[in-house]
């Protein structure tokens, strides 16, 4: 079955919007929860879970200004696949000012399961951005521990360079009477896009001993949290708009801003009593943390709490 769920965010009289939006079955989305500027979109795959032949694509585009969380609704459940394949392709935009985090939940791959996952997400420098995942090693309960064929998940982030500026929500506003200093300054960038991060998780047991004392060992769930901060050219600024912090100066604070985000996250860990493995690094452009739980809870209640930690 191929299955596709497309939605498009849009800042409206200072709430986030659904501007646009269009899915079939199995995809559902559960009514927003709205809390001032941010809405909480919870996202539902109605269905026993991903079968051999099953094709899901989702599309997300979140407009300048918006603040949206995204999360679903069960765990995704990756079925006896039967010398088949399953499949999921995730497509994230995220324009101008906004902060996006993007937390599912857990996926549980069964046995002689084989799945593939597809995540590449398009940022804007100004940009807020939370990518997590988590992965079990299967249905423990059920005696299925590393009995998938194969499991395998690519994240790529890419910081593009096209700016976009916070929508101005004055009514009848164009650009013809636009004031000379607009109210919404874009930050100046380069007009190239960056790979910021790439990750690839596959679980293969019949090529890797995963409970070997350098893979997995006991622990049974793998969680991968990646942030992007954004820049600080536009917080930079002078009034009048004729000068920026100097490249070498922007870099300085992002690193400071980043350590600074990386202290946070290993308290956190420590306030929490993470029952596992726990480690987090600055990468190119932006934070990333990887985790190794014996309960895929014990993850998720990690990164929902290190989420709230970003501004």
């Amino acid at each position: 079955m191929h299955s596709e769920f497309r939605l498009t965010t849009a800042l409206r009289h200072e709430r986030t919007k659904v501007d646009d939006l269009y899915f079939n079955v199995p995809f559902k989305l559960v009514h927003p929860f709205v809390d001032g500027r941010h809405t909480e979109f919870m996202l539902s795959f109605v269905g026993p879970g991903f079968l051999a032949g099953d094709e899901a694509r989702m599309d997300c585009v979140f407009g300048p200004g918006t603040d949206s969380t995204i999360s679903t609704q069960s765990y995704e459940k990756v079925l006896d696949t039967a010398g088949g394949s399953a499949s999921r392709i995730i497509n994230l935009t995220v324009q101008g000012i906004a902060k996006t985090v993007f937390l599912p939940l857990p996926v549980i791959p069964f046995q002689n399961s084989d799945f593939e996952n597809a995540v590449t997400a398009h940022i804007s420098p100004q940009s807020t951005f939370v990518y997590a995942d988590v992965v079990a090693n299967g249905r423990a309960g059920m005696g299925e521990q590393w009995k998938m064929q194969r499991y395998s998940s690519k994240l790529k982030v890419f910081v593009d360079g096209t700016s976009f500026s916070e929508p101005d929500e004055t009514p009848h506003a164009s650009a013809t009477d636009a004031p000379s200093t607009a109210r919404h300054r874009t930050c100046p960038t380069d007009s190239t896009s960056h790979l910021a991060f790439a990750d690839h998780t596959l679980l293969e047991p019949g090529r890797f001993d995963y409970t070997h004392m350098a893979m997995w060992r006991d622990y049974t769930h793998n969680g991968l949290m990646y942030i992007h901060l954004p820049e600080l050219s536009c917080n930079g600024m002078e009034k009048n708009g004729a000068t920026t912090l100097s490249l070498t100066e922007r870099n300085t604070a992002r690193a400071n801003q980043e350590d600074a985000l990386i202290a946070k996250l290993r308290d956190l860990a420590k306030s929490m009593r993470l029952p596992g493995e726990f480690g987090t690094t600055r990468v190119m452009d932006g934070v990333v943390a990887r985790l190794l739980t014996s309960r895929g809870s014990d993850a998720l209640d990690f990164i929902t709490a290190a989420s709230r930690l970003v501004d």
